[in-house]
């Protein structure tokens, strides 16, 4: 029984890591112009808790709808001001949304010496490029 359940799981990963979509192998296209990247810095209670996420917004409101959980990394807006709290954002699909200033920091005050810049990937998706801050 211990053996065979442990064979279902190894087959079930085997199947899931050879699909097609693993094999696209995701390089940048282009820097995500008028954006740059934000870290989610909350506090642990906040971040881990998976029923009530940090949401994407369809509208800069409180009561909007949510779109998503927000990336713990995402890209914002360089030249627009918050609305009520809230700046202009998107989820991994580029749709737009709106996300609370509250718990948002710059990237690099959350990870000190590490760039971030936000990029239309080759699969037309969200995606980042990662790098070392030269001094």
């Amino acid at each position: 029984m211990r053996f065979s359940h442990r064979a279902a799981i190894l087959a079930a990963l085997t199947c899931s890591l050879s699909h097609p979509a693993f094999a696209l192998h995701r390089t940048p296209v282009r820097a995500l112009d008028g954006y740059r990247c934000m870290a989610l810095d909350a506090p642990e209670r906040i971040m881990m808790d998976f029923r009530h996420p940090i949401p994407l917004q369809s509208e800069p409101r409180d009561d909007a709808p949510s779109l998503a959980p927000a990336l713990a990394v995402l890209p914002v807006a360089r030249d627009a001001p918050p609305t009520n709290g809230y700046v202009r954002s998107m989820n991994l699909a580029l749709r737009p949304g709106w996300v609370s200033t509250r718990w948002l920091k710059p990237y690099d005050a959350v990870h000190p010496g590490v760039t971030c810049t936000p990029y239309v990937m080759n699969d037309g998706k969200l995606g980042f490029v990662f790098g070392r801050a030269t001094q």
